[in-house]
């Protein structure tokens, strides 16, 4: 039970941590990119400005709702069945990669019910279609865990990551991996961490939840986009493997820190993207047939070589 608990704390405070580091650097890239200062109001370089915003959620009075509740509940729950190493890993089974996918879904779905709802009722209103549009941009993922699936012939993510201690998955996948990378983009800019995007929110997911539920609502969102990061650097990464003499817990937090850059970057440099028409343009002619003719490619090497090895 100590061990557990141990466990629990561990990776509750890698998770706090990280939301405190990227909030600080997502805000501090926003007001460089918009020629601002930022920060105005705080000191030693804005490092207790996530505090001071953490404060103004939960001292404005919110009355928290049913799926609000389950929101918080699975963006904690959600990190149960990653593995951080070798032993941190709290849910242990060899098909945890299938709970990845699932928990996924699950945490979005609430998301875009959290944003819908309010104390007057239910907005009905293109619901269904931008719930579809969303998951539509994780079909090119997973097509990439299929093929990642092929390579490693496992469905568990400890395995995957464990298999590529002499070469890692973007050597024998940098189509696949650029495909996941810009899928996670996408998702990214769904979520609206950087700036605001109307089409995951109704038009009126600001007039509540400024208070505890705003702050649930944001923590999900930053979940769900340390979970997409963290799932391709233990898929095509190779997660805690050491490199040379650095130890492999540092070598987590150095590739997830340079895909979260990466990704920041990008997301700052290209256009907002608020027309659901042209978003269903470029993941449908670019992200999808990528992410399908990797999978195809990889699914006929799978069959050459260990069927009729000619490989």
């Amino acid at each position: 039970m100590l061990i557990i608990l141990k466990k629990v704390t561990y990776i509750y405070l890698i998770f706090g941590l990280n939301i405190f580091f990227c909030s600080y650097f997502v805000n501090k890239l926003s007001a460089r990119a918009e020629l601002r200062r930022g920060y105005a109001s705080s000191r030693a370089g804005g490092l207790g400005y996530p505090f001071i915003s953490l404060f103004k959620h939960m001292s404005k009075e919110h009355r928290l709702g049913i799926w609000e509740i389950l929101l918080f509940f699975f963006s904690l729950f959600i990190w149960t069945v990653i593995p951080f190493s070798q032993s941190l890993i709290l849910i242990k089974f060899d098909f945890d990669i299938i709970a990845v996918v699932i928990f996924y879904l699950i945490l979005v779905f609430l998301i875009m019910i959290n944003s819908y709802s309010s104390s007057h009722g239910f907005i009905y209103n293109n619901f269904v279609k931008k719930f579809l549009m969303v998951f539509t941009f994780f079909i090119p993922l997973l097509f990439c865990i299929a093929s990642i699936i092929l390579i490693n012939r496992t469905l568990n993510l400890k395995e995957i990551a464990g298999s590529q201690y002499q070469y890692w998955n973007i050597v024998f996948q940098p189509l696949g991996f650029i495909a996941a990378v810009t899928s996670v983009l996408m998702q990214l800019k769904l979520l609206g961490l950087t700036r605001r995007n109307t089409i995951l929110y109704s038009e009126n997911s600001e007039k509540e939840g400024n208070g505890f539920g705003g702050l649930v609502s944001r923590v999900a969102r930053y979940s769900i986009m340390f979970f997409l990061m963290v799932l391709i650097v233990l898929l095509y990464l190779a997660g805690w493997e050491r490199l040379y003499f650095i130890n492999g817990n540092i070598m987590f937090a150095v590739k997830f820190y340079i895909l979260f850059f990466i990704l920041l970057f990008i997301d700052r440099a290209t256009p907002k993207l608020d027309d659901y028409y042209y978003l269903k343009s470029v993941n449908a002619r670019f992200i999808i047939p990528i992410s399908a003719v990797n999978f195809l490619l990889t699914m006929v090497f799978f069959i050459l070589r260990n069927i009729y090895n000619l490989i």
